[in-house]
């Protein structure tokens, strides 16, 4: 793909000194020449106007002809699908007399209605080319340049051009061999007088070339390159082949530079097959978590990078469901088995018959929910192995009479069962240790001591609100589930149930975090009238050992809200703690309250795409606001009221008597929304604990040219701040720094590309590249000197060596802008096609200042090109 660049900054990006070692070889007569062109501009030219086109002659660019001044050809046509009918082209100076400096201008070329005329130049001298169009026409316009006489397309004029020309006297426009760069007055013939006005012309030389995209510098689309055969989300057999396929390119024909790594371990290169588009790894996956990284290049030397999870087991689970009288449930039921370790990895089946058989489950503790028409749930958790589990499907039990729902009444109104419950004073912060100890060898496990009792708080937390300060402790006894419900009504001022509660497990200070023994809890709210629910269903291992004080196994307060029917509503209360894989080491759920919310403010965040930023809007329901409140909005490391973290980023106050119904948008400038703290996940605005608005944060994809692990994380905050500022919920990374070795290892596939003799390929990659590029090509030439291809590729490592030391000699920034040591600077293309009209300035003027070098290469790439040193 050709990038443009504009005539008015003929800068050297892809020079050819004449004499350098691995110059470009003139045609043979009768090969049709390439391209004379050395630089261009484009524009619109509307009828009646005059267009101006600054032309600077750098000296250092040029290289006088004999004579003195430099003969340059000036060529106007219309661009592709343009109805523009180019006319007048002259050429003035800026620097100094004569004002006017080209011939009349030709009015049409042959075949063409393309203007030509050309100038007589001064290397460091300032010009101007005046254009119009004729016929009263508009349109797109393309301006070149190249040298008179350069009849080869060598941006030279040498004898080998007037040889070239004298082959090709009396040839005529529409004639196999004719050439338009040999035809040098563009008349239609080329003859004696094209020959002296070449000769007029000898020794001048341009170092300039019109720019060509390197293919190294283009990115695949974000989709190109592809896990298949096996699911991120689902469940996968064990000996299932792993494969990746690749489109709009293909994979690089040599196996070693193509590697899989399953857990930070390499898949054995005998069970790793390259073709052309597609890499397939056999018996690479292992029972449990895969974790993928595929690392490879592709023909053209662009470096591919793919990671993914994916889960594989052995085992098969068979699930019945029955109901509360123990028959099987014969209508449509929802069977989902999810993994605790990542509930979004799960397999899902309905079922009619009360069963369902679920393959290829991994060894690790799954959570089986079963759910049905009338708001009816069953749920239970299991280790895989175990092979078998029966779900209860429960509608909704007899609402109790007695309101309890902050046990100052002790158990009163809960069905417990006989199940192990115990009320006790409320504690807000960290509990007591729990029995720690070192892990015993898997399988060898004893006893760990009886979970002791933690102090109670001397004074309510004030996120507590006024609910009396009790807690309701469900503990676990022996291996399996052990569960407790509540049923009751609301009334009809309520417009939410919330439940406030954390998980305690003596796994962790026991060391078994990771472990088989995945202790779970699950806790969940639903709602008869409303038909809604909200639930919590989670793991020692899906928590993560981050959400645990490691001394006591405590998690900080969690809480859930379910939406209630505001004409009164039933309500039930479902809780659940499990050991997992045997009896030992208990684990606890603690509630602090059950509370029915009456609060009116109902806030929600959404991102402007427009202006940038947030916009916060709020409802105010059940009548006019009784009550004056505030929205506070906070980072959060999660959707609910206990993931806020740090103080409020923004305030809004609504007074009391604001009028029922919606209100806003009120924007949150992009600027408040930058130094996120670590683990931000969300941002909430806050009406109460129970009235809460979640927005996920903005996301940072990466393409299959990009490497993660080369940017360093603050680059990553860079760009998310400027996201947030342009109000733009993600982008794509299409593509990252290239290290020196990498870029010599791709200069030198393509300079050793078998489709083409080394000649020819030395020619093709000097046409890419600017004067240090170059000299990485030159000693590729001189360190081939005289060898076979086959010689070559023997002595692939010694010459990639000398190569990468002259990258590192040049620069590597100099050679490409992609590549760069990822310790010392950052490099990274962003896709531009995520943004719109409107929000992609905003982000381009947020990120500008942040990086050291932004160029926008939407029209050549696609992208924003950033460097961060």
């Amino acid at each position: 793909m050709r990038r443009t660049r504009s005539l008015m900054a003929l800068a050297a990006l892809c020079i050819v000194a004449p004499a350098a070692p691995a110059a470009a070889a003139a045609p043979a007569p009768g090969d049709p020449p390439a391209s004379a062109v050395y630089a261009e501009s484009t524009g619109e030219l509307r009828a009646g106007q005059q267009g101006v086109v600054a032309f600077n002659l750098a000296r250092e660019d040029y290289t006088h002809s004999g004579l003195g001044p430099i003969l340059v050809g000036f060529t106007l046509d219309a661009a592709s699908g343009s109805t523009l009918d180019p006319g007048m082209i002259v050429v003035r100076s800026k620097s100094g007399p004569p004002p006017y400096v080209s011939v009349p201008y030709r009015h049409d070329t042959p075949g063409s209605k393309s203007s030509y005329t050309v100038a007589a130049l001064t290397p460091g001298g300032a010009y101007e080319v005046l254009i119009r169009s004729e016929k009263n026409t508009s349109g797109a316009y393309r301006l070149t340049a190249s040298l008179t006489g350069d009849a080869n397309a060598d941006y030279q004029v040498n004898h080998d051009d007037l040889t070239l020309i004298d082959s090709l006297a009396g040839t005529r426009y529409g004639t196999p061999k004719y050439s338009p760069w040999a035809d040098v007055n563009r008349d239609g013939t080329i003859n004696l007088l094209d020959r002296i006005t070449a000769a007029l012309n000898l020794g001048a030389a341009t170092r300039l070339r019109l720019t060509v995209e390197n293919p190294l510098d283009t990115d695949l689309p974000a989709g190109a390159l592809t896990l298949t055969d096996v699911s991120p989300t689902g469940f996968n057999a064990v000996s299932a082949p792993v494969a990746f396929n690749l489109t709009g390119a293909d994979f690089y024909d040599d196996p070693a530079e193509t590697t899989l790594t399953v857990n930070n371990k390499p898949v054995p290169a005998g069970r790793v097959t390259v073709d052309r588009n597609r890499v397939t790894a056999t018996t690479a996956l292992t029972d449990g978590r895969n974790d993928l990284r595929l690392t490879s290049v592709d023909a053209l030397g662009r470096p591919l990078h793919h990671q993914a999870t994916v889960w594989a087991g052995p085992n098969t689970l068979r699930v019945t469901v029955v109901n509360e009288t123990g028959a099987p449930v014969t209508e449509p039921v929802v069977v989902r088995v999810s993994l605790t370790d990542d509930q979004a990895v799960y397999a899902e089946q309905t079922t009619a018959t009360g069963q369902a058989v679920v393959p290829n489950v991994p060894s690790r503790t799954v959570l089986v929910q079963a759910t049905a028409s009338g708001n009816r749930h069953g749920v239970a958790g299991l280790y895989a192995g175990d092979g078998s589990v029966r779900i209860t499907l429960r509608g909704f039990a007899p609402p109790s009479t007695i309101a309890n729902n902050d046990f100052s009444q002790g158990t009163a109104g809960w069905n417990t069962g006989t199940a192990p419950v115990t009320i006790s004073p409320h504690v807000e912060g960290i509990p007591g240790a729990a029995p720690a100890g070192l892990a015993a060898p898997r399988g060898t496990r004893t006893a760990a001591p009886t979970m002791t009792p933690a102090k109670p708080t001397t004074a309510a937390a004030s996120s507590a609100t006024s609910i009396v300060d009790n807690d309701l402790i469900l503990g676990t006894a022996g291996e399996g589930e052990q569960s407790i419900s509540r049923t009751f009504t609301t009334d009809a001022d309520v417009t939410a149930v919330r439940i406030r509660y954390r998980f305690i497990t003596s796994e962790v200070p026991g060391g078994y975090f990771g472990s088989q023994w995945n202790d779970y809890f699950r806790v969940s709210l639903r709602s008869q009238q409303g038909g809604g629910s909200a639930a919590e269903a989670n793991s020692m291992n899906g928590l993560g050992l981050g959400q645990f004080d490691y001394g006591s196994g405590a998690t900080g307060w969690r809480d859930i809200t379910l939406p209630v029917d505001k004409a009164g509503d039933t309500i039930q209360v479902d809780l659940g703690v499990a050991n997992v894989g045997d009896d030992l080491y208990d684990s606890q759920v603690v509630v602090d309250f059950v509370e029915e919310v009456r609060d009116q403010i109902r806030p929600s965040l959404a991102w402007n795409t427009t202006a940038g930023g947030m916009d916060l809007t709020y409802t105010i329901e059940n009548g006019d606001l009784k009550q004056a409140g505030t929205i506070d909005v906070y980072w959060a490391n999660g959707p609910g009221h206990a993931n806020r973290l740090g103080a409020p980023i923004f305030s809004q106050s609504v007074p009391a008597g604001t009028t029922a119904g919606s209100h806003g948008p009120i924007r949150i400038a992009g600027n408040l929304l930058a130094d996120d703290p670590v683990g931000v996940t969300h941002l909430i605005a806050v009406a109460s604990p129970s009235r809460v608005g979640a927005l996920a944060d903005v996301q940072v994809a990466f393409g299959p040219n990009a490497d993660a692990a080369a940017l360093r994380p603050a680059t990553i905050d860079i760009v998310k701040d400027s996201l947030r500022a342009a109000g733009q919920r993600t982008v794509t990374i299409t593509s990252t720094a290239r290290t020196p070795a990498d870029q010599a290892r791709a200069m030198f596939q393509n300079l050793t590309n078998a489709a083409n003799p080394i000649n020819v390929n030395v020619n093709n990659q000097l046409a890419l590249y600017a004067a240090a590029g170059d000299a990485v090509i030159n000693v590729f030439v001189q360190q081939t000197q005289g060898l076979t291809r086959a010689q070559i590729l023997a002595n692939s490592a010694a010459i990639q060596t000398a190569m990468e030391q002259e990258i590192n000699r040049q620069g590597p920034q100099n050679v490409s802008r992609h590549c760069a040591d990822p310790a010392t600077v950052n490099v990274a293309d962003l896709g531009a096609g995520a943004f719109n009209a409107s929000n992609g300035p905003l982000f381009v003027n947020a990120i500008r200042p942040r990086v050291t070098r932004f160029i926008d290469e939407r029209n050549s790439n696609g992208c924003y090109h950033i460097e961060i040193q």
